[in-house]
């Protein structure tokens, strides 16, 4: 794995749970965050100079804190609302790593992310190891962000 995309993955996914989320997520997991069960995965494939896929999942319970933190909401909103929220996150870490790794005059098509809830099973099968992966410590629980590259990439 590079450490470089490993870096940018991580700077990234920071900012946009920051930014998008108003979340205040840490590099270190504690015992219960690691011990959470999953809540949510998101799957973002895309297609440029390289290919591949996305992959978040959130384990605890942070996804109505985020959706109202997005939505601007004093309450969480309704589950597809939540999903909804998720799979914006999860297109914009995506749409904001790619260029990070690739160079910013590098364009990139990407697929309408795939949302699931609760089932532990992500709808794509990457064979072997993510190219760079991260885990994300929340208030609610924590997130993994796992990249898979197929190409040559730049870093």
């Amino acid at each position: 794995m590079s450490n470089q995309m490993k870096t940018l993955l991580l700077k990234t996914a920071v900012r946009t749970f920051e930014d998008l989320g108003f979340l205040l997520p840490t590099e270190e997991v504690d015992d219960e965050q690691a011990e959470a069960t999953i809540q949510a995965s998101a799957i973002v494939k895309f297609r440029g100079p390289f290919e591949g896929v996305l992959v978040i999942r959130l384990f605890g319970d942070p996804l109505p804190e985020l959706a109202a933190n997005m939505l601007g909401e004093e309450t969480p909103p309704d589950r597809q609302q939540q999903l909804d929220a998720f799979g914006e996150l999860a297109n914009v870490t995506c749409g904001n790593v790619l260029p990070a790794i690739a160079g910013y005059d590098e364009v990139f098509d990407l697929d309408e992310p795939i949302v699931d809830w609760e089932s532990g099973e992500d709808s794509i099968n990457e064979p072997g190891e993510a190219t760079a992966d991260v885990q994300l410590g929340l208030d609610e629980g924590r997130a993994d962000l796992l990249l898979y590259v197929h190409g040559n990439v730049p870093v």
